[in-house]
């Protein structure tokens, strides 16, 4: 990863949360206009962001405003595809979900928005940076007081050692593999564009999704669901119980109870 991103900050009230993730990761550091990795991890007074130098392009988190804010408001509630995947209808809430490939948080935050307390895993540091820095500015505002009384962690791990390894149950574990990239790029939002080419060079450190599948069936309580690109096949030959299906997506559900 040290070739891969180069840690830069903006101001000097920032350099030691800066310099101390570059160390940690041992990631280069320096002035953003002398950079030579592909990426650029940008500490800034107002967020964190990561800068795609191919492109030119930026992506940040942020809880409190923008589209995650928006899907907050107006997205659907308790009729959406995904709540009714984990069964929000079925179980009694608040419904404990471990989200075990967490990204930027767009599907954890969804469901602690419709009541489900969340435990988000995300094994590339990077990303667990963006998602950390949108925790830390929401924490004390006051529309997301509700989300952090529910639970709302993140956690910067291997998910499948950590179900293996956690003494807690949850009762649905949500995998959203990495969809494969498409042919034409520009279909992909940018966040997802960014991610992938980030993502694409660390797969070696990267649990297999059959893996994970088949860790979360044995560690789930109720149930396990799997986020696929319609059409798409299901993730192992284990095939689910039932799938639910929104424009684009499906949801394939894997009742253990």
């Amino acid at each position: 990863m040290k070739n891969l991103v180069t840690v830069c900050f903006k101001s000097d009230n920032l350099a030691t949360v800066a310099i101390s993730f570059a160390e940690k990761y041992a990631l280069p550091i320096g002035s953003i206009n002398n950079v030579t990795t592909p990426f650029i991890l940008y500490y800034k007074d107002s967020f964190v962001e990561l800068i795609d130098r191919q492109t030119s392009t930026a992506i940040h988190v942020d809880f409190l405003s923008g589209t995650l804010a928006h899907r907050r408001q107006y997205g659907g509630g308790k009729g959406q595809a995904i709540a009714k995947a984990v069964g929000l209808k079925q179980y009694k809430c608040p419904l404990n979900i471990l989200d075990a490939t967490a990204g930027l948080a767009k599907d954890a935050f969804v469901l602690a928005c419709v009541g489900c307390s969340m435990t988000l895993i995300e094994q590339n540091p990077i990303v667990a940076e963006l998602v950390k820095n949108a925790l830390s500015r929401a924490e004390n505002a006051e529309e997301f007081k509700t989300i952090k009384e529910q639970g709302f962690e993140l956690i910067n791990t291997d998910a499948v050692e950590f179900l293996k390894t956690t003494p807690s149950q949850p009762d649905v574990i949500y995998i959203d593999p990495m969809y494969p990239q498409r042919k034409k790029s520009a279909a992909v939002k940018k966040n997802m564009q960014i991610l992938q080419k980030l993502i694409s060079h660390d797969k070696d450190k990267t649990a297999s999704e059959a893996t994970l599948l088949n860790q979360a069936l044995v560690a789930a309580k109720k149930r396990v669901v799997v986020k696929r690109p319609k059409g798409a096949p299901c993730l192992t030959d284990t095939q689910p119980t039932m799938s639910i299906e929104s424009k684009i997506t499906r949801y394939d559900v894997y009742v253990l109870t």
